[in-house]
């Protein structure tokens, strides 16, 4: 177990994709002494993303023989997780665009029976404009922010970070190999977050853009904002009997979440 919460297995995700020159200082910068093992997903990368993360040491490296997207890499990092023991999971990008040093905040809320989850807020850590976040993107993500706490009856600040942190109980619970495996997969796994009961909380990060962050353009975040409103839809088309999406049923076996 690790040294500083030595009762918890604690496991670092990476999905990574392109990020040989970034996937290093990710690995470097992760306080070793708060995890018990680090896997890395490289989504078939054209670069040499899975050499670099071979030869990182103690890491699991995975490369997929065809690109999964974004969610999918992160269902197959999250049952490889499991299957290791895992009883909280942190994930964080290759691209070294969260910050690795927070891990600790990550995971102590979960640690301390405080959250279930948590969520890394860029917009907590006051730093997006200092961070390069473009204008456009920080009052994009603040439009999302109100919709979906308007319809979870939250107060979060940041539901599109990438910077989050599971308790196995969590991951365990969600169906989330129902999800869609691009970068709705995170929308629809807040949603069932907030569906399936489970208490969420948010720390400060600071806001890290730059050339070899990867991040999506101005069409694909229409696309994105698009189809996280369809998300927070379905939502509340569930809780009010007129839908039921798949992603929102419980798993085979497993009871009905509390309305």
């Amino acid at each position: 177990m690790s040294v500083r919460v030595p009762d918890k297995k604690i496991i670092a995700v990476i999905i990574a994709y392109n990020a040989e020159r970034t996937i290093r200082q990710t690995y470097d910068d992760i306080p070793k002494d708060w995890v018990d093992e680090i896997l890395i997903g490289d989504d078939c990368s054209q670069d040499e993303t899975f050499k670099v993360a071979s030869t990182l040491q103690g890491v699991k490296a995975i490369r997929h023989a065809k690109n999964q997207h974004m969610g999918g890499n992160q269902t197959i990092l999250y049952d490889r997780a499991l299957e290791m023991g895992a009883d909280i999971v942190v994930l964080l990008h290759g691209d070294n665009q969260f910050d690795p040093h927070k891990l600790p905040d990550m995971v102590r809320p979960i640690v301390a029976g405080e959250a279930d989850a948590v969520l890394g807020s860029r917009i907590l850590g006051q730093l997006t404009k200092e961070g390069g976040m473009p204008l456009w993107k920080f009052f994009g993500n603040n439009l999302l922010n109100f919709i979906q706490n308007c319809a979870f009856r939250l107060q979060l600040t940041d539901y599109a970070t990438g910077y989050k942190a599971y308790s196995r109980k969590v991951l365990e619970t969600i169906p989330y190999h129902r999800n869609r495996r691009d970068f709705i997969f995170d929308e629809e796994f807040n949603a069932q977050i907030v569906h399936f009961g489970f208490r969420l909380a948010q720390v400060p990060i600071p806001t890290k853009y730059f050339d070899e962050a990867s991040t999506v353009n101005f069409r694909q975040s229409v696309h994105y904002g698009i189809f996280t409103v369809w998300t927070v839809l379905k939502y509340r088309l569930f809780l009010w009997g007129l839908m039921k999406p798949a992603f929102l049923l419980p798993k085979d076996g497993q009871a009905a979440a509390p309305r």
